[in-house]
């Protein structure tokens, strides 16, 4: 993966009642036509304050990815949201049941300039098993779905980090934007994109537009005969589900094409194990398959808006349209943890790369960065710093069973 402490929601949200969602109950305040409010990039993801029935603001992921909203702490809400609430089972992907979902109900949402009545979104009956809060570094308290989308049509800049949205009775493309045709099924976009594999000729394929997947690229390579493993690729964790720690392989895509215009060079793909997507969109159409998902790593290289109601997106480039995509090149994980979330443990260790070769094990504690104590960084930097160009130097400094060690590693290009 691109970021570290990638969150694959898709892997819940996927196996999700529509039920559990209410577009029609969320309109702008003060009769606007438009509003514009600010979110918190994490790591490409899009963290949003809201109120939840009168209380926060709390931390909630804006995912296109996911089919409904999700609490992930029921404390949130009021014991009368869950009288006679559903319950809606969880299965793997082996058929094995992981847990229950509740569909709380009568619930108020707000935004800036935004309101939304009589929702229902699924909350966990115990503490959630998605380690949203060390993965990420950020106190996410669930997740924003279908029912912003489908009822707006939503304008994201991850550079300015704001996000517009429009009734789409008065939205008019603006200048400089490209239209792009997406599909929306089962209350998701999906976008065709092309791929140009080493030694094989271009495939289209489609793919989820996933806001709460960080990484450009996930790819099922498992169950579709037209993607093709990179010969150059490691073994690496590429995500989190509620199963745990998702195992997969990371390579690169020689060239991926979005449209006509859009194209992209050597593009960071991850291929999860045991991903199990294709037969969850099998029966929908018998010409459509999902091949996997496109994430906020390339999302994040345009201006996005996304017109579910005429089932296509306008995108421009941003600023950081060339930038190459980068890929850890110390060869570790992290994951924060403490009551202000800035304790930073190794959590894995990719093997053959530098950090392994160095002697870092996993459960070392990072104390310091090049000469700066940890706590001075935030999660996306120190990700940032994991991903220095090759031939450039870490000093870290690790405690390990009380003794601090002190490391200068040179970081080296992995995939």
């Amino acid at each position: 993966m691109i970021r570290q402490g990638v969150i694959l929601f898709c892997m819940l949200c996927t196996v999700l009642s529509a039920g559990a969602q209410n577009p029609l109950g969320f309109s702008l305040l003060k009769k606007n036509n438009e509003v514009e409010l600010s979110f918190q990039n994490e790591s490409n993801l899009i963290v949003v304050p809201i109120i939840l029935n009168g209380n926060g603001p709390y931390n909630f992921i804006l995912d296109t990815g996911s089919e409904s909203g999700i609490i992930f702490d029921k404390w949130v809400i009021a014991d009368h949201n869950m009288v006679n609430a559903r319950t809606i089972p969880i299965y793997a992907s082996d058929g094995v049941k992981i847990t229950d979902l509740l569909v709380a109900n009568d619930l108020s949402v707000q935004l800036k300039g935004v309101s939304g009545k009589q929702q229902s979104m699924l909350v966990f009956q115990e503490e959630s098993q998605l380690d949203i809060k060390n993965t990420l570094g950020v106190e996410a308290m669930g997740v924003l779905g279908s029912e912003i989308f489908n009822r707006f049509v939503v304008k994201v800049d991850y550079q300015k980090q704001t996000i517009r949205l429009y009734e789409p009775e008065k939205f008019t493309k603006p200048r400089g934007f490209k239209k792009v045709p997406i599909e929306v099924r089962d209350l998701r976009p999906f976008v065709k994109v092309t791929l140009k594999q080493k030694g094989q000729k271009p495939v289209d394929v489609n793919l989820l537009i996933d806001t709460g997947a960080s990484s450009a690229l996930f790819l099922d390579e498992e169950n579709n005969p037209e993607i093709v493993l990179p010969e150059n690729n490691i073994k690496h964790i590429v995500g989190s589900g509620l199963t745990g720690e998702i195992k997969g392989r990371v390579g690169r895509v020689n060239k991926v094409r979005i449209g006509k215009r859009f194209k992209f060079r050597k593009v960071v793909a991850s291929y999860p194990e045991n991903w199990n997507i294709r037969k969850q969109i099998d029966g929908t159409n018998g010409n459509f398959v999902r091949y996997g998902t496109i994430g906020s790593d390339m999302l994040s290289k345009f201006i996005v808006i996304y017109d579910y109601m005429h089932n296509c997106m306008y995108i421009k480039k941003a600023d950081g349209y060339k930038d190459a995509f980068r890929f850890n090149t110390l060869g570790l994980r992290i994951t924060a943890i403490g009551e202000d979330l800035d304790q930073y443990f190794i959590n894995e260790i990719i093997p053959n790369s530098p950090a392994e070769k160095n002697g870092l094990l996993k459960g070392d504690e990072i104390i310091a960065l090049d000469g700066k104590p940890v706590f001075f960084y935030k999660f996306s930097e120190i990700n940032n710093i994991l991903r220095e160009s090759p031939g450039k130097r870490t000093v870290i400094i690790i405690r390990r069973d009380g003794q601090l060690i002190k490391k200068s590693i040179k970081h080296k290009k992995l995939i």
